[in-house]
């Protein structure tokens, strides 16, 4: 199911980087936030989002 999510959003036009799946169990607080911060860094790397400018 994640592949296709990875081909729409390529059809759409969202760079691959914009897209993260992680899988992470409820007891791993630590973790689901090391991994939001790292992904929130990873996007605002990658800059505006070119479909935003497009709307």
């Amino acid at each position: 199911m994640f592949r296709m999510t990875e081909e729409l959003a390529h059809i759409l036009g969202i760079a691959a980087g914009r897209l993260r799946l992680e899988w992470i169990s409820s007891a791993e607080g630590t973790r689901f936030a090391e991994v939001a911060r790292e992904f929130t860094e990873q996007v605002r790397a990658l800059g505006p989002s070119a479909l935003k400018q497009a709307a």
